[in-house]
């Protein structure tokens, strides 16, 4: 089994388990862009990348789990590079170029590429990105292009990239008054209440909010 076989196999484990129970044939069903052969689950198990109980559940061992995070980074940062800093919104190429960067990136890229992008925590489907060593140390010897409102100081002007939160809720109610990629923001003042402006309004937020909108810095 190739080396990108193999870390294609473990990422659709990683993916399919932050769904809930994986069971073999979750692995192999006929839906999924390239499921899996029983030769290749076989060859996980004598890898010591994945065990299977006798109900046939799927659980990644702690190497495999961390092979398998290792290429969800690897494959959720590209999309944020090609969605905020190239650009790309056909959704076919799109989809193809993050899958062919995550098996060319290496540790030291993929951290490069997290620390210009201000450390994001989601992909742009939302889903999660595993943190790296980057996160933890919040290395900053890169000056991040995307940087989360809150930091940017009084008088500072930038582009909102992306909003992270999670919240359906709140995402809508921000994207209702005008709050989406592509705005232009300015931050107005930051005590005693973080205040921006933005075309003719001007509107107070929540640190915790303001946090979760992420800017170009211009």
């Amino acid at each position: 089994m190739e080396r990108i076989d193999r870390e294609e196999a473990m990422e659709l484990v990683g993916t399919l388990a932050e769904k809930g129970e994986v069971l073999q044939e979750d692995l192999q069903a006929g839906h999924l862009h390239h499921p899996l052969t029983s030769a290749q689950i076989d060859f996980l198990r004598r890898e010591n990348l994945i065990e299977i109980d006798g109900k046939g559940r799927v659980r990644s061992t702690a190497e495999g789990k961390i092979l398998a995070d290792r290429i969800i980074r690897r494959h959720r940062l590209a999309e944020r590079l090609i969605s905020d800093v190239l650009v790309v919104k056909n959704v076919d190429l799109f989809e193809e170029s993050a899958c062919d960067l995550e098996h060319v990136l290496t540790e030291e890229l993929a951290d490069s590429i997290c620390t210009l992008l201000g450390h994001p925590t989601a992909c742009p489907h939302g889903r999660p990105i595993p943190p790296g060593a980057c996160c933890s140390e919040r290395r900053t010897k890169l000056k991040s292009l995307i940087a989360p409102l809150d930091e940017l100081a009084t008088g500072a002007e930038g582009k909102i990239a992306y909003i992270s939160t999670g919240d359906h809720e709140r995402l809508d109610q921000l994207t209702s008054m005008g709050l989406f990629p592509g705005t232009r923001v300015k931050i107005h003042q930051k005590q005693p209440a973080l205040v921006i402006l933005f075309e003719e309004t001007t509107l107070a937020l929540d640190r915790e909010i303001a946090r979760e909108v992420h800017v170009w810095r211009s």
